[in-house]
């Protein structure tokens, strides 16, 4: 009997006066009955992620990266799986890929499933990543958000996880840097200050592209932040704990302080003018010989509107003594003297290859992704123009971006304009990411400008000067703005329909 009584008081509990429907639709919250466009937004936005999630797995599983053990994959699986290896090439590379090979061989044994699932997940880590950065950046999560979905679906950044690349690795750390960065920025604390020290350390030991970027960030922040003394002493011990057995080991090995990796190959090769680099080292009796051609100067760059291809042509040879350090390099380096003419030919070569040369491996066009990938190269360089005229424009309206644009100009400056490498079109992508965020902070400043000039035009209208040649004058001398009037006259109107009514 109690339970009967119970059921039935619970049932009419629950029925309500307008029966079960109406019970459970008054139970839902206000908000959550209205699907607003800025709901649609999210949801579409979500599921671009999950496209690009899905996308990055697929893509991965069926191409997977030890599929590709050859060229610069291989000696980059070679390097890191071999870890007491100690020859020319081996210190002419920066270190951090070289660990990550490591530790990626040992968990997975060089199981392809495993290795296919480790990678897929840090390729789907890195937008996530980057997203974390955007939240710290933009005002909003909305934008921050169609950064993340942008960056998923980012065909480039997608197909070059089917490789053993140091792309791979440099583009979570470069988001993870700038997170931290940003991070420091808006806490200015210690800590955070030494975070963002320690992963700007670990990306430029992947590429050393990511050493000047760290350099304007970090001094940037140290200048307009407190605790100057601190800072500078804790963040050089901490380098100094880094980098110094580094130092320690490139002295050991090549006679040589360099940390980050031999960079002279690369800066004869490119200094020479010339098709490929052949180098021949010595050290007590051993003898290792390398030669070495950019991708780039196979290709066409500009094809099919045009047939341009480099310029360059035979070979360049350098004999290194590792005995005599730097010595030998700085000699073979003379022979080829950056005058003001070579230097504008190379320049010229370098912007054409980075902004419009195809991204090696990743470009093998029988592969939807990768044929994407190529054809999207045309973007890039107008993009840059576009960004760069809209960066001056709005730069007062950028507020706390304005670093960001001085990192991205830094970017361009240092890998398009300075003699440093041989470009090639993969040395893009850590940009391709940093344009795309770029191009939605300048679309919110000018979003934003709009807005305040339609609100001041709304003032302005509303503020129109007594002395005005359309002014209404009322019998006391008084002027009232036309606008006013209207106003007035619809309130009364409605005031008298209301009364029909």
């Amino acid at each position: 009997m109690k339970l009967r009584h119970w059921w039935q008081f619970t049932v009419a509990d629950l029925r309500g006066p307008r029966g079960f429907r109406g019970t459970l639709l008054d139970r839902i919250p206000a908000g959550a009955k209205r699907v607003d466009r800025r709901w649609w937004i999210y949801a579409a936005l979500y599921l671009l992620i999950a496209v690009g999630i899905w996308l990055r797995v697929e893509h991965i599983f069926s191409h997977n990266p030890m599929d590709h053990i050859w060229s610069d994959p291989q000696r980059h699986w070679e390097q890191g799986t071999e870890t007491l290896r100690r020859d020319p090439m081996t210190m002419t590379d920066p270190v951090m890929y070289q660990v990550y090979i490591g530790v990626l061989a040992k968990l997975t044994l060089g199981e392809p499933f495993l290795v296919a699932l480790y990678t897929a997940l840090l390729a789907c880590l890195t937008p996530w990543i980057w997203y974390r950065f955007a939240r710290e950046l933009m005002p909003g999560r909305l934008q921050a958000t169609a950064v993340w979905a942008a960056l998923s679906l980012l065909p480039s950044w997608i197909a070059i996880y089917s490789y053993f690349m140091q792309e791979t690795l440099l583009l979570p750390l470069l988001g993870a840097s700038l997170y931290a960065s940003w991070r420091c920025r808006r806490k200015q604390t210690l800590s955070s200050f030494l975070l963002m020290v320690t992963l700007w350390t670990f990306a430029g030991l992947t590429r050393g592209i990511a050493i000047p970027l760290a350099a304007v960030v970090t001094t940037w922040l140290w200048l307009v932040q407190p605790r100057k003394l601190a800072k500078a002493g804790y963040s050089l011990a901490l380098l100094a704990l880094l980098m110094g057995p580094l130092a320690y080991r490139s002295h050991a090995a090549m006679h040589m302080i360099s940390p980050h990796g031999i960079g002279q190959l690369v800066a004869l090769y490119l200094r020479s003018g010339k098709r490929e680099i052949h180098v021949h080292y010595s050290r007590e009796g051993a003898q290792w010989n390398y030669w070495f051609g950019s991708p780039s100067t196979g290709e066409k760059p500009l094809a099919p509107l045009s047939d341009w291809t480099t310029e360059r042509d035979g070979q360049v040879h350098a004999r290194i003594h590792i005995e005599n350090g730097a010595e030998d390099w700085a000699k073979a380096l003379a022979r080829y003297p950056l005058t003001l003419e070579r230097y504008l030919s190379l320049t010229r070569e370098n912007l054409i290859y980075l902004f419009f040369g195809s991204s090696w491996p990743d470009n093998n066009r029988e592969r939807l992704l990768e044929k994407i990938s190529h054809h999207s190269r045309w973007l890039w360089a107008p993009l840059t123009l576009l960004l760069l005229i809209g960066t001056a424009l709005y730069w007062r309206r950028l507020q706390g971006a304005r670093l960001f644009a001085v990192v991205l100009g830094t970017w361009v400056v240092v890998q398009g304009v300075l003699p440093i490498a041989v470009n090639e079109g993969r040395y893009r992508k850590p940009a391709e990411g940093m344009l795309l965020v770029q191009a939605l902070l300048v679309a919110a400043a000018v979003r934003r400008r709009s807005a305040a000039s339609g609100r001041r035009g709304m003032r302005d209208s509303f503020d129109e000067p007594a002395d005005a040649p359309f002014a209404i004058h009322t019998p006391n001398g008084q002027a009232v703005p036309p606008v006013l009037t209207q106003v007035e006259v619809s309130r009364e109107q409605r005031e008298k329909d209301d009364a029909l009514a």
